[in-house]
């Protein structure tokens, strides 16, 4: 006996294009401009000095990054269920991609706390010497670096099998699959990069930047598509009872 599938997808992709929205405001604040307001490369005296003088700046960067990992947490979810109807092990896959890359995010937000205690002057951290905080501060946020590396890997391969499925999918512009799929590489070229000092090499750079563009259309093209038009409902629905 077969079962109708009662979810209105309409509603899944008005989330999704929420989540998408939320992610590219909070995405620049607590990924990029915080850090370039705080850190000085190598310098950890002037990198504990930023961090004290714009606690504004490294708070308002800290909720982004909490707000980026509970958005990812729901946005991995939606997009599981939108796109199981194409492919549930590979949906289940880039799932699972983006939940370790959202732990590791998170990872990430709590080393961001450690930073802050190590510059917060507190009486426990007394046994340390001046020096020694300020070499932690930037030690805690090399290892943010090194998270941010790791989850890039991570959202590369997810954004691959995300393509994949859109590509496959016959309820969502292919051209947004295609878009997807050639701009994945793009992070993980951007963290061997910077493991190996291939940035400096402008033709590495110059390749990472074009990918990152198409990864920038596939993705903000997905979210657009989403908020306004979603996926077609009889397809979708298709192939769910399938």
């Amino acid at each position: 006996m077969s079962t109708q599938y009662h979810t209105d997808p309409r509603k899944l992709t008005i989330l999704a294009a929420i989540c998408y929205l939320i992610l590219l405001i909070a995405g620049p604040i607590g990924l990029m401009y915080m850090p370039e307001q705080i850190v000085v490369a190598g310098d950890a005296t002037q990198t504990a000095q930023n961090l004290r003088s714009n606690m504004g700046v490294f708070h308002a960067g800290l909720l982004a990054q909490i707000t980026i990992v509970i958005t990812e947490v729901i946005l991995t979810a939606l997009l599981y269920v939108l796109l199981k109807p194409t492919s549930q092990t590979t949906a289940l896959m880039a799932a699972f991609a983006r939940l370790v890359m959202t732990v590791v995010m998170a990872i990430n937000v709590m080393t961001l706390l450690m930073m802050a205690h190590a510059a917060s002057g507190a009486s426990y951290l007394s046994a340390f010497t001046p020096e020694q905080l300020d070499g932690l501060v930037l030690f805690f946020f090399e290892f943010h670096n090194t998270g941010t590396i790791a989850w890039q890997l991570l959202f590369a391969v997810h954004m691959l099998l995300l393509g994949l499925l859109v590509l496959r999918s016959g309820y969502l512009p292919r051209f947004l699959g295609l878009a997807l799929i050639i701009g994945a590489p793009s992070y993980a070229l951007d963290s061997f990069g910077q493991i190996f000092g291939l940035m400096d090499l402008s033709a590495y750079a110059l390749a990472t930047n074009v990918l990152l563009g198409a990864s920038a259309i596939g993705e903000v093209g997905l979210a657009i598509w989403f908020g306004f038009k979603g996926v077609n409902k009889d397809k979708w629905q298709q192939q769910m009872s399938c």
